[in-house]
């Protein structure tokens, strides 16, 4: 009976050591501070449920999801650990985080994070946040968890690929987990990885040991597919070390362009299992090679004129035309003309285009299905993205602008909302839909979830550059990009930088010599 009870006793302590308490919270937001207009708090409330992610809603809504917040709390579960759910604010990429936002949002989790209550934290941030008071505001939030928690206390963070790595954000952090894909297909796997990762920290299995090298280069957002040359052989190199047993995690960030800060650029960073002298070594490598191919990392797009006259001359259908300029996932204002001026100018039609346009919405919804009206559409955010284009037409469809996608897209999300939305057709079957919130056009569902078939559209503009391709891709008979004007311009020397410490190529052309938190 007591060598029974002492089983029984001797289970329960394995149990209790295995059965860890590990924290989610999250902060994402990709800040444009070339962008006028801030930021607000309630901006990173959900849109569909009214208020901010918490608690167990946090695991109900992206539970079974491609996120990376999916991914964890799938491992988590699996692993037989207990999920503590905390805050998450997530906001559309926009301009400079407004102060009050930040006070509230980093108050809060800092404030929410026990170690009485949990073991260890994952937390999501984006890396190229940027507030009225803090250019490296990721860094400032892992900062001031470390400060409260203590050196012990695991911490890892997931970053998003377009991340302008600091030495702050890596010397407050185990780890840092960094998306490997752009577009993002792989959040749901980094999600994985990051609660891995923890779960042998937590068993003592692992101390990592890492080193963080940031070359001085920038490169374009039109030569940021992860899946084309010259990136695809940076990820090459990539897969290599990940596939070395000594390395423990290996991570690429390609850097936020649009973001005015001192870490602004490329970033590498190599973890090991407690031998920094290898993760070193490892880093240099990676960081040297890719900066030996800087030279392809440039400006590459086609000009507003040349795209459009190429669409409207192809034979095969639909040529899809990226945005550049007004890229809606680097910030931008989505209702940019440039484009929408050249189709009318080159009379193309049977086009599809969306606008962010609250006001010509509102009308369409005032007169009804079936009106006729001329509008003034897109050019209303700012002065940085053209003049409306006045456009006489019927109003075809009104829905509440919400859909589900459950294909793996940029990001990983699977619910969208982008307000009341308007399909308002032309005279010349152009098909313009037009949204009452901003939406980066990552599923193909909003287009189609309003009535449009995208395979009988002959031209279909798209305010991104890597982000639209998972769900335009397979409809198109081909995708150019365009370098229009604007907040999000692929032409980096129409920007004006005052923040960055250092020479950065193209911008300069530096000397790199590998060494450590380069920034």
């Amino acid at each position: 009976m007591c060598n029974l009870l002492q089983l029984w006793l001797l289970k329960c302590l394995i149990l209790e050591e295995v059965n860890m308490k590990i924290g989610l919270t999250c902060f994402m937001h990709e800040s444009n501070n070339f962008i006028k207009k801030t930021t607000p708090l309630d901006n990173f409330k959900d849109p569909s449920f009214g208020d901010f992610l918490y608690g167990d809603y946090l695991i109900d809504y992206f539970r079974g999801g491609n996120h990376e917040l999916s991914g964890s709390i799938d491992e988590i579960e699996r692993q037989g650990n207990t999920i503590i759910p905390k805050f998450c604010g997530i906001a559309t990429p926009s301009g400079t985080v407004e102060k009050s936002a930040f006070d509230y949002i980093v108050n809060r989790i800092v404030d929410e994070i026990n170690d009485d209550e949990m073991d260890g934290l994952i937390i999501n941030l984006h890396g190229a946040t940027v507030s009225e008071e803090y250019l490296d505001v990721d860094g400032e939030v892992l900062l001031r968890l470390r400060n409260k928690m203590g050196p012990e206390f695991p911490i890892i963070c997931t970053l998003d690929k377009h991340a302008n790595i600091s030495s702050k954000m890596f010397d407050n952090a185990d780890i840092l987990v960094v998306f490997r894909t752009c577009p993002h297909l792989d959040t749901y796997d980094r999600g994985v990885e990051a609660a891995k990762l923890m779960d042998q920290i937590l068993k003592k299995e692992l101390i990592p040991a890492g080193t963080f090298i940031a070359p001085p280069m920038m490169i374009n957002m039109t030569k940021q597919n992860t899946f084309e040359e010259p990136v695809s052989k940076i990820i090459e190199d990539m897969d290599y070390l990940s596939n070395d047993t000594s390395v423990v995690t290996a991570s690429f960030a390609l850097g936020f362009p649009f973001a005015d800060v001192p870490e602004l650029g490329a970033s590498f960073l190599v973890y090991t299992n407690n031998n920094l002298e290898l993760s070193r070594e490892k880093c240099e490598w990676v960081s040297t090679r890719a900066w030996e191919n800087r030279k392809e990392y440039n400006l590459d797009a086609y000009e507003v004129e040349e795209a459009v006259k190429i669409a409207n001359e192809s034979e095969a259908f639909p040529v899809i035309l990226n945005d550049v300029g007004d890229n809606t996932g680097g910030g931008s204002s989505a209702d940019s003309t440039f484009l929408l001026h050249e189709i009318v100018k080159q009379n193309v039609e049977n086009y599809c285009t969306v606008f962010f346009d609250p006001e010509s919405a509102s009308k369409c919804i005032d007169s009804g299905i079936g009106s006729t009206l001329t509008l003034n559409i897109g050019g209303k955010v700012d002065d940085q993205h053209g003049s409306p284009v006045k456009l006489e037409g019927k109003v075809i469809n009104i829905t509440d602008g919400k859909w589900e996608d459950t294909e793996i897209r940029h990001g990983g999300y699977t619910k969208y909302n982008q307000g009341n939305t308007v399909l308002f057709e032309t005279k010349d079957r152009g098909s313009i839909i037009l949204t009452t919130l901003r939406q980066p056009p990552q599923s193909i569902g909003q287009i189609t979830h309003i009535g449009i078939d995208p395979s009988k559209k002959k031209l279909i503009t798209t305010r991104g550059v890597i982000l639209p391709r998972p769900a335009y891709d397979p409809f198109a008979a081909k995708t150019m990009l365009v370098n229009t004007k604007g907040t999000t311009t692929a032409d980096l020397k129409n920007l004006t930088f005052n923040n960055i410490k250092r020479d950065l190529y193209p911008l300069q052309n530096p000397i790199f010599k590998p060494g450590f938190n380069e920034v």
